[in-house]
């Protein structure tokens, strides 16, 4: 039997972006590798924590998480360094937010799509409620993934490597940040 979260839990603002990311990959929405790229024991204390009853995975959609899996395989220590970026301007009880965004920061697609959200407006949402620091940061409205690339770069963090000296002289500029609302 799975248990049930408390309720005041389920209405935090990070319990209902997990419960969100869960049902996204449960339900294909999402691109995650198997068990959303943690650890097994990891994805099942997260699906007790903020799903109200298991949700079955389809045989085509596993498929789909093993070919992510190999895909991001040799990706673990890029994703395991921009987890541990993340984590230090995570709300509390944020865990394992900041793993799900770097597994989706691998993904092939916007950061949202790979999420499964339905708009980079959905996704600055997330981060407002769970990573409102990063948001005062990105004030510039630079796209998230772009954002913690450069800002890795800028905290000079090991392997990843900026592509670009700086943002002022790039000319990829008119993609990295979005129109202003």
């Amino acid at each position: 039997m799975v248990k049930r979260p408390t309720e005041n839990l389920l209405h935090a603002p990070a319990e209902i972006w997990l419960r969100r990311l869960m049902i996204n990959h449960l339900e294909g929405r999402a691109r995650f590798p198997a068990d959303m790229g943690l650890p097994s024991a990891a994805y099942r204390q997260l699906a007790q924590r903020v799903l109200l009853a298991p949700v079955p995975r389809s045989h085509a959609l596993r498929q789909q998480d093993d070919l992510l899996t190999l895909l991001q395989h040799s990706r673990r220590p890029e994703r395991q360094g921009l987890a541990e970026w993340l984590q230090q301007y995570m709300v509390p009880r944020g865990a394992p937010l900041n793993q799900l965004i770097a597994g989706g920061s691998l993904g092939f697609n916007h950061l949202w799509q790979d999420l499964g959200l339905s708009s980079r407006e959905e996704l600055r949402e997330l981060m407002t409620d769970c990573f409102p620091e990063l948001v005062r940061m990105n004030h510039r409205n630079m796209r998230w993934k772009k954002f913690f690339y450069r800002q890795l770069c800028l905290a000079e963090s090991g392997e990843i490597t900026c592509r670009s000296p700086s943002c002022e002289q790039c000319v990829e500029q008119e993609t990295c940040f979005a129109p202003e609302d």
